[in-house]
């Protein structure tokens, strides 16, 4: 499977369901483009999980409805409700929470090319989607979407959604322990939480 972080711009919705462009027929970091109107989405549309950050045990929200335009794909997102009964931190709040706050502004899909739909770029991929351009995916078959904390295109970046806190004991919590990176986060009420986790 191959990942690819695109541009994603994200409106607010009602509730807590947001719009997102989640790929948009540019370049990518590694010199690769995908092409809207090749996305196959038939299995991902039996079982729409949005995931954080690419992590299969981490589903935070499921996609309600797929739409292909001219050159990039929307979706509208759903963050998961926390059930009556669950007791402690969420975790789909929290990121939820995360995006909200501008924290996290990433969106990713992980793909798989199909056969045919591969192509190294030519002078018309060129004049197209410019000069750095290296390979063409013309055929693809979405397999997820995930909310990215770190986006490989700086440009891969979604807005506020609702009101929301997150706390230290959260992000402890969620950050992965075996991480050698210091996070810095501002967050409203708190003037500067610094996490690091050595």
């Amino acid at each position: 499977m191959q990942r690819k972080q695109l541009f994603a711009r994200v409106e607010k919705s009602n509730g807590v369901k947001v719009d997102a462009t989640i790929s948009t027929e540019t370049i990518d970091r590694d010199g690769e483009v995908l092409v809207a109107q090749g996305m196959d989405s038939s299995e991902f549309d039996k079982n729409p999980v949005v995931f954080y950050n690419h992590d299969y045990a981490q589903p935070v929200g499921k996609v309600t409805d797929l739409r292909r335009g001219k050159g990039k794909v929307d979706a509208t997102i759903e963050f998961a409700k926390r059930p009556d009964d669950f007791e402690g931190a969420y975790f789909p709040e929290f990121v939820e929470s995360l995006v909200e706050q501008g924290v996290v502004k990433g969106i990713s899909v992980g793909f798989i090319p199909q056969p045919g739909g591969v192509r190294k770029a030519s002078q018309k991929d060129r004049e197209d989607y410019g000069d750095s351009v290296r390979q063409v995916f013309s055929k693809w078959k979405l397999l997820e979407v995930s909310v990215a904390p770190l986006p490989a295109n700086s440009t891969a970046l979604i807005s506020a959604i609702r009101k929301g806190a997150v706390d230290s004991a959260q992000v402890d919590r969620w950050v992965s322990a075996d991480s050698r990176r210091r996070v810095f986060v501002n967050m409203p009420k708190v003037p500067r939480l610094r996490l690091s986790n050595m």
